[in-house]
């Protein structure tokens, strides 16, 4: 079910921003599919081209593993039509997909989705697989498995490869043709590897290497995944933005300052940034940070001490505040509570790994699945990744909420 919190006794675990529940005329369905074999849809991502009206978005049709559907939007997702002309690999998905849109320096964009290999669903080979078109969406190469092992040998089963792909600069600022992505793996470890093109255009992955080596202790406790990357204002730091799946700690934040190659002590962030699979991105309007998560629940019961269990997830959620807000450890300026979740669990909350996208605009585009249909989730006695869960389309700018909330001065 949906879960909203009272957060007015305040400790560690809780925040006093206020919070924005999304009118319903903000959100659209992109798929929903009850009573068919597509009842469960599963997390998606989401490019935007840069006609800033097409839409592409990747899901499976099951919870992290499964067959891939490609959806298209030509119109900033009012109507979305199903892309049937693709890679006969795609059927044979073991993660959820992501996907990145790459801009090189000759001028030429590609696009790559990637799906990671664990140690599930009958799976048993390791590395990474990504697919990649080279014009715009209209046609896709069939999978390619990279680094099925590490360097000691061992089998790579990756997990939410690659929660991050970000653009590297040189010792300038000036942007390179190489990309850092990260992923981890069963034992919580956090890898790197880093993605080029050579000279025929083809495809290079760097040998995978964990990269929070130095706080091992920590991460391993802590359970720290699905980092999310983003650069500082004035692009010069990486920061990231990391799930922490002990559900004993807060979500933490660690910062590079020489493109990657060393990192700063994870540390817990506010409680309002409580959460799994954090995707960051900048409002080109106002320059503020928009964090979309699975929300999470810690101290359920207002003790102020986590006790065994005491966690539950929530909702498909966004955050909105600076970047010194994040790095500064403060509470931001308020959450939008995009879609409500119903799943039929003690746990609730499967719902919030996002595509996110904006226009130069200012506009927007974020897409989650969950178990919105609260009547047929609410009846529902089977297993929860059999569910009715599907695909919804958010589209607002932050100017809308902040006008609701009276803040009108951000507007401007």
């Amino acid at each position: 079910m949906g879960v909203l919190m009272s957060y007015k006794q305040k400790n560690k675990y809780s925040f006093s921003i206020p919070e924005y529940p999304l009118p319903q005329n903000y959100l659209s369905d992109i798929e929903k599919a009850p009573y068919t074999e597509r009842q469960y849809l599963g997390q998606p991502d989401m490019v935007l081209l840069d006609d800033e009206k097409t839409l592409i978005t990747v899901y499976p049709i099951g919870h992290g593993a499964g067959p891939i559907v490609m959806m298209i939007s030509r119109n900033r997702g009012q109507t979305w039509e199903e892309k049937k002309d693709i890679p006969l690999s795609w059927k044979s998905s073991y993660e959820t997909p992501t996907l990145y849109k790459l801009d090189l320096l000759n001028g030429q964009t590609k696009l790559v989705m990637i799906t990671g290999l664990p140690y599930w669903h009958g799976n048993s080979q390791g590395g990474w697989r990504t697919s990649i078109s080279h014009d715009k969406g209209q046609t896709w190469n069939e999978y390619r498995t990279f680094h099925p092992t590490l360097a000691t040998g061992k089998q790579n089963h990756s997990l939410v490869a690659m929660a991050s792909l970000i653009q590297l600069r040189d010792a300038k600022g000036r942007k390179m043709d190489k990309w850092m992505g990260v992923y981890h793996d069963v034992n919580f470890v956090n890898y790197r590897t880093y993605l080029t093109f050579d000279s025929k255009g083809h495809e290079q992955w760097s040998a995978p290497e964990p990269y929070l080596v130095h706080y091992r202790n920590l991460e391993q406790e802590y359970q720290i995944c699905e980092v999310g990357l983003f650069r500082s204002p004035d692009e010069k730091r990486i920061v990231g933005l990391a799930r922490t799946q002990s559900h004993c700690h807060r979500s933490v934040m660690f910062y590079s300052d020489d493109e990657g190659a060393t990192w700063t002590k994870p540390k817990e962030v506010t409680a309002a940034l409580l959460g799994e699979r954090h995707k960051i991105i900048y409002d080109p309007i106002s320059h503020r940070l928009l964090i979309t998560f699975r929300e999470i629940v810690l101290d359920v019961n207002r003790s102020g001490e986590i006790e065994k269990d005491d966690w539950v997830a929530g909702d498909w959620l966004a955050w909105v505040g600076t970047y010194e807000d994040v790095i500064g450890g403060k509470e931001g300026q308020y959450r939008i509570r995009i879609a409500e979740d119903w799943t039929n669990s003690p746990k609730s909350g499967d719902t919030g790994y996002a595509g996110v996208t904006v226009t130069s605009d200012g506009v927007f585009l974020l897409n989650s699945y969950g178990h919105w249909d609260r009547e047929f989730s609410s009846n529902w006695t089977g297993e929860v990744t059999q569910d009715l869960s599907y695909i919804k389309l958010a589209s607002f700018k932050l100017s809308q909420v902040d006008q609701a909330l009276g803040l009108l001065e951000n507007s401007r």
